[in-house]
């Protein structure tokens, strides 16, 4: 389980969408398809009482794009995994709500086992979702 002072810039959990809004989650992007079911999702801006979560996927779609393995730090199973994130939809949730949907939606990961990306993944996400002067 994670704790609320866990969540930090580049945490990967695996969360269940429909807990997280049930709990106070804002899906930001009104154009696309919500995320369905438990999918991992990263954090790419936090503060003590809040945080911007992206969507991740095993598969190529639209309006996704290719995390590289080498930004990518934790379980071998994730850091060589093929992984896409949305570059539109980001989720904004209280730590709390993180906490309830890492719940519902299974995620096993523990405090010395925790996926992540790192500083320069989360700067790829974050330039890609938020870009410097507009919309991606």
């Amino acid at each position: 389980m994670i704790a609320t002072q866990e969540i930090t810039d580049g945490l990967v959990l695996r969360l269940d969408p429909d807990d997280l809004e049930a709990e106070g989650g804002v899906c930001t992007d009104t154009e696309s398809v919500r995320v369905q079911g438990p999918h991992f999702f990263v954090c790419i801006a936090s503060n003590e009482k809040s945080g911007n979560w992206v969507p991740l996927f095993s598969e190529a779609g639209p309006l996704r794009a290719l995390v590289p393995n080498e930004v990518k730090a934790g379980h071998p199973g994730w850091c060589e995994s093929t992984t896409y994130f949305h570059v539109k939809q980001v989720w904004q949730a209280p730590h709390s709500a993180v906490v309830a949907a890492a719940i519902a939606g299974g995620d096993l990961s523990r405090p010395d086992k925790r996926n992540a990306l790192t500083e320069a993944g989360i700067d790829i996400v974050y330039g890609v979702v938020f870009p410097p002067g507009g919309a991606p």
